[in-house]
Formats: structure tokens, C-alpha cells, sequence
């Protein structure tokens, strides 16, 4: 009798338990255009962060799975857009296209990416996948806010690239990334407990 109870006992306890992490999240503008990627610089102000999640609009249709890459280079990406030099492909990370194309897409990075408190860390992301490109923001007749910022943290963007090919396709600016970027200062870490 006791069988069922000891089971349900070790299952429960198998469960990974994430540890406690300060978060934060920093939301830019809604979308008004695009479809490819977007550049953006992350500066901690005093304290390291761990880049967990970006949420960001794309084109693709409610339940497409899309694909975005990941490009990191240590300080600015400005004057590094137009190729690969010097960038790291840290990850591609999945997702699936929202009810519309101004719902925010979350995508999960794993692991996160370590932010250096006061560095600046250039960020690309991109879609690979065809007909669901991120969007951004910047077509309206005046010229987009790029620098969003607050106690934790600095985002700067203001370039975009269409297509479904990282560095490819057509650049523009001002454009900038539509969202929001999620961080914590501890990095969630699982653990998993046996119980015989």
C-alpha cells in the first residue's frame, strides 16, 4: 500500500528545482515593420547578468516553428554588421509564431548569456527561418528611440537586416528591436534529487 505513495514521492522529488534568482526584464517599442534580424549592444550597468529570454515579434504565422541565431562579439556592433568577422554564433534558439505579428515571441537562451557589469556585449539575432523574420521597429516619420535603459542594464539598437541569412540580405537604420529582453543576476541552475 505504501508502494504508490513512495513512488509518487520519488517522482515528485525528481522534479528539477530551479534556484532563486533576482530578475529583470527591459521592453523597448512595439513593431512597425521588418522581417531578418537586429543588432543590439547590452551594458550591465553595476552588477553581471545573465540574458535568459528574449521575447520579439516575427512573421511567422500562429504555430510556425522558428528558428533565430545567436551572435555575440565582445563591445559594440556598431561598424561590425555587414559580416561574421569577429562574431561568435553562441546559439540557435526555437520558438513558435504568435497569434498575430505584433504578439511578442519568447525565446529561450540556453544557457544565458554572462553580461560583464560596465561591458558592453554586441548582440545579433536573427531568424533563419524563411518567411519568419523578426520584426522592429523605425519606418514611422520620426526617427526611433535606440537606447532603452534602466537600474540594471543598457540596450542600444539601430540596425536591421532583412532575409532569412545572418549578414545577408538588406541593412537599415535607424531600425530597432521590438520586445523584451529578460536577465537575472544569479543563472537558474537545475537540480535533481533521487529518492530510493
Amino acid at each position: 500500500m505504501l508502494r504508490p505513495l513512495a513512488s509518487f514521492a520519488a517522482a515528485l522529488m525528481t522534479c528539477a528545482l530551479p534556484l532563486a534568482a533576482q530578475a529583470g526584464g527591459l521592453p523597448t517599442a512595439p513593431p512597425n515593420n521588418g522581417s531578418g534580424g537586429v543588432f543590439l549592444d547590452l551594458t550591465p550597468s553595476t552588477t553581471s547578468l545573465f540574458f535568459e529570454v528574449f521575447e520579439t515579434p516575427t512573421q511567422g504565422a500562429v504555430g510556425v516553428p522558428i528558428q533565430v541565431e545567436v551572435w555575440t562579439r565582445p563591445g559594440t556592433y556598431v561598424g561590425s554588421t555587414t559580416s561574421n568577422a569577429g562574431w561568435t554564433l553562441a546559439q540557435t534558439v526555437a520558438g513558435t509564431g504568435g497569434a498575430t505579428t505584433n504578439t511578442p515571441v519568447p525565446f529561450t537562451l540556453v544557457p544565458p548569456l554572462t553580461l560583464l557589469a560596465g561591458t558592453t556585449t554586441g548582440v545579433y539575432l536573427h531568424s533563419i527561418t524563411t518567411g519568419a523574420g523578426i520584426r522592429y521597429t523605425g519606418t514611422a516619420a520620426l526617427p526611433p528611440q535606440t537606447t532603452w535603459s534602466n537600474a540594471d542594464i543598457t540596450l542600444f539598437s539601430d540596425v536591421a537586416r532583412t532575409g532569412a541569412v545572418p549578414f545577408g540580405g538588406t541593412q537599415f537604420t535607424p531600425r530597432t528591436f521590438s520586445g523584451t529582453i529578460q536577465y537575472s543576476t544569479t543563472p537558474v541552475t537545475l537540480h535533481s534529487f533521487d529518492v530510493e
